[in-house]
């Protein structure tokens, strides 16, 4: 039996659901306001813009421009105005802890310092910095140039975080320019250390790494106690060459000890040695090619192993080239 105060709990829940049903409840509604409508650089969104081209007497085009985004296409035309920022790019070095040279002057030239976004489009036509890098750009160098919208004229703002492009623009060269050098006039003319105690079968010798053989390989001492690093090895070319660069096919095995960053030096009496570069190696089997900063001219050069894989008291390589 349903009691009397049980009976009026029921009414009352019955009045407020009633109550509820006939009330007009205000539901947040956005409203679609010309506010949410933005002009931006879609290459802002990839900062930075990584662009290698090759040294050569030629014009490579850098894209850029400008995009609409909100709810709907512009109702009217939007003037879009650009610059080359030199301000922000030394603030993108100073943000991200980089020091990219600001792009040459003398190397480039931008294209339309405004264009349209037409009414119902979202971007304006592709446009572009023509770039020749034989113009005052140095080989394998990285510089910096941004590209920023400066001013729109129309309903509509800019969108500040994606306001700006930058461009990290690189000249490089092709190594099928570049023959390799023929090898059968080397010698190995020192070493730090190497292991004959590997046997014939894998070498271990300095001269292992010229012996075209990538089952062989030089190995520094390890019998009786490990040779002391640095370790390195130098190479007689036979004759003074410009060296592009080298190559380096590490030991076939998954034995720690790869070289990871080399030190290149070179001579031409084989006594004094300039300094040529330094290489970033990965941890591979396969053969690694590299440019040497500005080609130096050598009868010799030598390799020094400054950090291996694995931060162990030995190194290993299987063959050594340079084109």
């Amino acid at each position: 039996m349903i009691t009397l105060s049980r009976k009026i709990e029921i009414l009352c829940m019955a009045a407020l659901l009633l109550l509820s049903a006939c009330e007009k409840i205000a539901i947040p509604n956005d409203e679609l306001t010309p506010g949410y409508n933005k002009v931006y650089s879609a290459a802002a969104a990839r900062n930075p813009n990584r662009v290698t081209i090759k040294m050569a007497d030629t014009v490579y085009k850098l894209t850029y421009g400008a995009s609409y985004g909100g709810y709907a296409t512009p109702a009217a035309d939007i003037q879009v105005q650009f610059a080359v920022d030199k301000e922000k790019a030394q603030a993108f070095n100073v943000a991200n802890n980089t020091q990219y040279e600001l792009l040459p002057e003398g190397c480039y030239q931008m294209g339309q310092l405004s264009s349209v976004i037409p009414q119902g489009g979202v971007s304006t036509s592709p446009l572009a910095i023509s770039i020749n890098p034989t113009k005052g750009m140095e080989l394998f160098k990285e510089y910096i140039v941004a590209v920023t919208i400066t001013a729109v004229k129309g309903e509509v703002a800019i969108n500040e975080s994606l306001q700006t492009a930058y461009y990290v623009v690189k000249a490089s060269l092709d190594f099928s320019d570049f023959p390799e050098f023929d090898r059968s006039g080397w010698k190995v003319s020192g070493v730090s250390s190497e292991e004959p105690a590997e046997g014939e079968a894998n070498g271990g010798l300095g001269l292992h790494t010229i012996d075209g053989k990538a089952s062989t390989f030089w190995h520094t001492k390890w019998d009786g106690g490990f040779g002391t690093p640095p370790h390195w090895l130098a190479v007689d070319m036979g004759e003074v060459k410009t060296i592009h660069g080298l190559n380096f096919t590490g030991r076939q095995s998954t034995n720690n000890g790869k070289p990871n960053i080399v030190e290149v030096a070179v001579s031409d009496n084989g006594t004094t040695w300039t300094p040529a570069g330094m290489l970033t190696l990965a941890n591979t089997n396969a053969r690694q090619q590299f440019f040497v900063p500005s080609f130096p001219q050598a009868r010799y050069f030598r390799i020094t192993v400054a950090a291996n894989y694995g931060n162990v008291e030995y190194t290993h390589l299987a063959e050594l080239g340079a084109f």
